[in-house]
């Protein structure tokens, strides 16, 4: 809620869709004018089977939202619930864009003066190469359309920088996005090393569920280690 007040501030023209229980969206939308109450009384715990929650929980506040999306109701879904969940609406209520085999998690982190869009980092742990360019592909558009990114530059997260370096997986989607790049559909800079992800060469990084989910949880880890740590030393 208090989310959805900071963003009625920051834009004049946004109106809100709040799902949830009634005893909360209700007074809320009562009391501001741009934000209709979406009742939901069904929950969705953090720990239910996705599949399951979002096939009998019809009235909870994933799958109400994913169908306010589906009948054009609403343009965006922001949530803070179950990830399986909402990937699992999305892709059986919204439904994928056409010829997209799996939906990506893709979050934006900083680097350099812009971002480095990590695609994807958690919702497939065993990808195909065919996943991957595809995920190459989405992080271009949206990196480009969105983000104002000119010519996005497509990295793929590897153990090294040699084109031989990685499993079959990485080589099998190193020589895919080669071929895209040289046939001019993607700017594909080549395999991008852990520790180089903040270095500002690269706009799109493209790695499977399983590595994304790793290297975005060191990153948090260090992240709270270097605070905790300054915060120390600020104390001394």
């Amino acid at each position: 809620l208090d989310g959805i007040e900071a963003a009625l501030a920051a834009d004049p023209d946004i109106e809100v869709l709040a799902a949830g229980p009634a005893e909360i969206v209700n007074p809320f939308a009562a009391s501001h004018a741009r934000v209709e109450a979406l009742e939901a009384p069904d929950v969705i715990a953090m720990d239910d089977d996705p599949i399951r929650a979002v096939m009998t929980k019809r009235k909870s506040s994933i799958v109400l939202s994913c169908r306010a999306i589906k009948k054009g109701n609403a343009d965006a879904f922001f949530s803070a619930g179950s990830t399986g969940a909402l990937l699992t609406g999305a892709t059986l209520i919204v439904k994928r864009i056409h010829g997209i085999r799996r939906a990506a998690l893709a979050p934006v982190l900083p680097n350099g003066d812009a971002g480095v869009m990590l695609i994807d980092c958690g919702a497939n742990a065993d990808c195909t190469p065919e996943y991957l360019l595809q995920f190459a592909y989405m992080g271009k558009f949206y990196t480009h359309d969105l983000l104002g990114c000119e010519d996005p530059r497509i990295g793929l997260l590897n153990i090294g920088a040699e084109e031989t370096k990685g499993t079959e997986l990485q080589k099998q989607t190193y020589a895919l996005l080669k071929e895209a790049h040289e046939a001019g559909r993607l700017n594909f800079v080549g395999n991008v090393e852990a520790r180089d992800v903040f270095s500002g060469n690269v706009d799109v990084l493209v790695c499977d569920g399983f590595s994304g989910n790793v290297l975005l949880k060191c990153i948090e880890g260090t992240a709270m280690m270097l605070m905790k740590r300054l915060k120390g030393i600020f104390y001394k």
